[in-house]
C-alpha cells in the first residue's frame, strides 16, 4: 500500500511540474495560420500619405546618460515630414484578413541600438517571424518591450554584448524603449499576413502580389489618429489609396 502511495505521489509530481512548465513556455495566444499559396493575378496597393500644414514639432530631449556619445540633446524622431512634398514617413499601412497569399518577405527582423536611436524607428513584422536586439553603442543600454502595458522583453544591453533573439507570438504594436535613454523610442506593428508597408522618406508606399478582392485598410501612426479606409483590388491592377493629414 505504501508503495501504491509512492507511485501516486511521483506520478503526481511529474505531471504538476509538467503543466507548470507548460503554461510557463507557451506562447499566451497561439500562432496565427497563414498559408503561402501562388497568388494568380495579384493586384497593388500604392500610394502616398502627407501631412499638410505646419507639422507638430518634434520635442528636443537633454541626455542626461553618456552625454559624451549620444550628444548633449536629442531630437525625437515622431513626426517626420518632407518639406519638399510633404511626404510623411514611417506610417503603417496594413491590409486586413488575409489568410492566404504570398510568402512573407522577411522572416526575421533586426531592432538596433545605434547612436543612442532605435534603428529602424518603425518597422513591420509579421506573427511567427523572430526579430533580434542588437547594440551598436560602446555604451550601455537597457532593452524594454511592451504591448499594451505588458513587458514582452527586458534586458540590459552592454557594449559589444550578445544579441537578443525573441519569437513574435501574437499580433499588437510593440513599443521599444531604453530604460537608460529615456528620449529613445521605436515600434514594430506586428500583423497576421505580410500585406502591409511603412512609408518612406518621401511617404509613398506599394504593397504587391495581393489577392484580388474587397479590403479594409488600416493606415497607422505613433501620433496620429488611426484610419481605415475600404479597397477593392481588381486582377493585375494598381489601385491607389492615398491620405492627407490632418483628416477632416
Amino acid at each position: 500500500m505504501l508503495n501504491i502511495i509512492k507511485v501516486l505521489v511521483k506520478s503526481s509530481f511529474r505531471v504538476g511540474m509538467f503543466l507548470v512548465l507548460f503554461f510557463y513556455f507557451a506562447p499566451k495566444t497561439p500562432l496565427l495560420a497563414y498559408d503561402v499559396i501562388p497568388v494568380k493575378r495579384g493586384g497593388e496597393l500604392f500610394g502616398s500619405i502627407k501631412f499638410m500644414g505646419e507639422p507638430p514639432p518634434n520635442r528636443s530631449h537633454q541626455v542626461l546618460n553618456n552625454p559624451e556619445f549620444c550628444g548633449s540633446a536629442v531630437l525625437e524622431e515622431t513626426t517626420l515630414v518632407n518639406p519638399e512634398n510633404h511626404g510623411l514617413k514611417n506610417v503603417v499601412i496594413s491590409i486586413e484578413k488575409i489568410e492566404r497569399g504570398k510568402k512573407p518577405l522577411l522572416s526575421s527582423l533586426v531592432l538596433e541600438n545605434r547612436h543612442c536611436h532605435f534603428v529602424p524607428h518603425v518597422q513591420m513584422g509579421m506573427v511567427g517571424s523572430s526579430y533580434e536586439i542588437r547594440n551598436s553603442d560602446p555604451v550601455l543600454h537597457n532593452t524594454h518591450l511592451y504591448t499594451e502595458s505588458v513587458t514582452l522583453v527586458n534586458v540590459a544591453m552592454p557594449a559589444s554584448g550578445n544579441n537578443i533573439r525573441k519569437t513574435i507570438v501574437k499580433k499588437g504594436i510593440i513599443n521599444a524603449k531604453c530604460d537608460a535613454h529615456k528620449f529613445m523610442q521605436g515600434w514594430i506593428f506586428v500583423s497576421d499576413n505580410p500585406y502591409g508597408a511603412v512609408t518612406d522618406q518621401d511617404g509613398n508606399y506599394r504593397i504587391s502580389d495581393i489577392p484580388p478582392g474587397k479590403y479594409k485598410i488600416g493606415i497607422w501612426h505613433e501620433s496620429l489618429p488611426l484610419q481605415e479606409k475600404e479597397v477593392v483590388i481588381s486582377p493585375e491592377k494598381e489601385t491607389e489609396l492615398s491620405i492627407k493629414f490632418p483628416v477632416r
